[in-house]
């Protein structure tokens, strides 16, 4: 996988996902390639890369294996242009539960130049020009958006996917949406992608995937409301800290 506000997560799940081989592999490859939606994400492509900035408010849901992974959570983000290996400047706030199923909020971001990560559950806070202070606390900040809004090749993976078809067509959050279902070279899982009828971009994924030994499981993202091309002030992606907050030396947990 190509994308990194999956950051870690995708990382994690891209390298444990069970690889399809021998002939059965090899017979169904190229096959199952839709005309239709190959135009749709054609269509899609274009209209994401003319997307240089994105506000958006998701929700998330884990099920099965991706449960041990990641936890349900909704959130807003901000993000501007892409740096090579994620946004050049981005903002998240997200209410998820912790490990221990208990309540988290959190907001983080970074500019480029420093990089922050606030818990409101313990009122502390972090900054550093290391985006690693954010810790594994900040990995549930990847489910507050959709990389590929920023990305600058969004659907190459999707383009040059096994397996493409057209599922008909769905409504997300009021949306009318395409239903594209697509199966990754390689053997690296499928998704369901639901993409506008207006305008072509994103509103839900969902990501399905094996795991060796442990099953599998499925996180869906779903895009509740959407606005792109922002101008956001530039002190969104700096670090306010909040009255009665302690800032903490030191990465977060």
């Amino acid at each position: 996988m190509k994308r990194a506000l999956c950051l870690l997560l995708c990382l994690l799940l891209s390298g444990a996902v069970l690889a399809q081989e021998g002939e059965a592999a090899k017979e169904e490859e190229g096959a199952n390639r839709s005309p239709e939606a190959l135009e749709i994400l054609k269509k899609v492509d274009t209209a994401v890369k003319a997307v240089n900035s994105v506000r958006c408010e998701v929700s998330s849901i884990p099920s099965g294996v991706a449960t041990n992974f990641v936890s349900a959570a909704e959130g807003s983000s901000v993000m501007v242009g892409w740096a090579g290996n994620g946004p050049e400047r981005f903002y998240a706030h997200v209410k998820t539960t912790n490990r221990e199923g208990q309540p988290l909020e959190i907001t983080g971001g970074g500019n480029g130049e420093m990089y922050f990560l606030v818990d409101h559950t313990s009122k502390k806070a972090y900054e550093d020009m290391d985006p690693g202070v954010m810790g594994s606390t900040g990995r549930s900040l990847q489910g507050a958006g959709m990389l590929e809004f920023v990305h600058n090749a969004p659907f190459d993976d999707e383009l040059s996917a096994e397996g493409v078809e057209l599922q008909g067509e769905e409504t997300v959050a009021g949306e009318p949406c395409y239903k594209i279902h697509v199966k990754y070279a390689g053997g690296a899982g499928e998704s369901i992608w639901f993409f506008s009828k207006n305008d072509y971009l994103p509103r839900r994924r969902v990501r399905m995937f094996n795991i060796p030994d442990q099953g599998e499981g499925r996180l869906e993202i779903t895009i509740r409301k959407l606005e792109v091309n922002v101008e956001p002030e530039d002190d969104l992606f700096t670090m306010k800290l909040p009255e009665g907050y302690e800032q903490i030396d030191d990465f977060a947990p």
